[in-house]
């Protein structure tokens, strides 16, 4: 292994934070209305089997990656592909980074400028977080790594904020359980591929790694923590809001954070926006990283002058979606490709490469005995 390889590894225990992160974004404040819309009541049974699956999916993919050692998903497209292929496919992944990092970023600023500044312009906003995305990415994967340690220790403790809306459950309001027939379920669990989305950094940042046997372990407690926080939120926006309340509330996760009062502190809502930035900023980090890596791989152009394209791109196109409807419709369009980019492909992926090892295997087998 090349040294400048091993200054760019990280301890396989992180990956359990660098999964928190990367799945806790900008869907958690509002994916309730989504679901409740499909699955009524029983949405926190969708939460729990959408992070089932997504556990599998996980699974998958790590049993591809470790049949490549130190490869990442780029290098393992030109091996399995050929070169134009490979290509094609890692394009469409970066392009799939630049969506995400748009729609990550954009919705935040439909926060702020929602609870916090209603009339702050976009394009402040844009710059002024793309200048710290800027800055952590150009710090290198450990500098995005050690955010991701960092801003999910400094940020957990928002989980007990939960206490307060559960002081005025209504436990009537998950029953009956289990009435949701398959059909919407299954819809269900489609309508959270956007709020669960990110684990796919797994196929860029497995390489450095310290210790692969271990990866496996790590990914999955990341995943289940990630389940947990999910479902507990859905669970307690369930027994909180009326159904007719729920599907009229945006942001459920924050409105519910309006209960909650201090002498000192009048609007708590307000520190639970400001916090979310160093929830999504790891978000931003790790696709532009992954984005512009990619770039670099496939056009030979310093990384650096990638990620000024990058972000240039993605300022550009946040500044451009302006209303509540333009970004409503671009959040269903990830939503449905996420589907794809993130489970369904995956899964086609490691029948692939399985099947391309088994080939392998064959006809060295067949070289050795003539």
């Amino acid at each position: 292994m090349s040294k400048t390889r091993q200054t760019y590894m990280y301890s396989s225990f992180l990956l359990i934070f660098i999964i928190h992160d990367a799945q806790v974004g900008v869907g958690l404040p509002g994916y309730q209305r989504v679901v409740y819309q499909l699955a009524g009541h029983d949405a926190w049974i969708t939460v729990l089997i959408t992070g089932i699956i997504t556990q599998l999916v996980v699974w998958m993919m790590i049993k591809t990656l470790a049949k490549f050692e130190n490869k990442d998903l780029y290098d393992i497209h030109l091996v399995v592909y050929g070169k134009f292929l490979g290509n094609v496919a890692n394009l469409i992944y970066t392009v799939y980074f630049l969506f995400a990092t748009i729609i990550v970023m954009r919705n935040y600023i439909e926060m702020i400028q929602v609870w916090l500044f209603p009339n702050a312009p976009t394009w402040v906003l844009t710059l002024l977080i793309a200048s710290i995305v800027f800055y952590g990415v150009t710090g290198g994967l450990r500098t995005i790594v050690g955010a991701c340690f960092i801003f999910v220790t400094i940020t957990i403790w928002l989980i007990f904020l939960l206490y307060f809306p559960l002081k005025y459950a209504d436990w009537t309001g998950i029953l009956p359980i289990l009435e949701t027939d398959m059909s919407h379920l299954s819809k269900g669990v489609l309508s959270m591929s956007f709020t669960m989305a990110g684990f796919e950094i797994l196929y860029f940042i497995y390489a450095y790694a310290k210790d692969k046997s271990k990866v496996q372990r790590y990914s999955q407690i990341g995943l289940m923590s990630v389940t947990f926080v999910y479902t507990v939120v859905m669970f307690v926006t369930i027994v909180f809001y009326s159904g007719g309340e729920l599907l009229k509330t945006d942001w459920a996760t924050f409105t519910m954070l309006k209960i909650i009062k201090f002498s000192f502190l009048e609007r708590f809502e307000y520190i639970g926006v400001s916090l979310w930035l160093l929830v999504i900023v790891p978000n931003l980090l790790m696709y532009s990283w992954a984005a512009t890596r990619g770039l670099k791989r496939t056009f030979a152009w310093k990384q650096k002058y990638w990620l000024y394209v990058f972000i240039g791109v993605a300022c550009i196109a946040c500044s451009l979606i302006e209303s509540r409807i333009q970004i409503n419709r671009i959040n269903n369009l990830f939503s449905k490709l996420a589907v794809y980019i993130v489970y369904v492909y995956p899964v086609v992926l490691f029948v692939i490469v399985n099947f391309h090892s088994w080939k392998q295997k064959k006809r060295s087998h067949t070289e050795v005995i003539p």
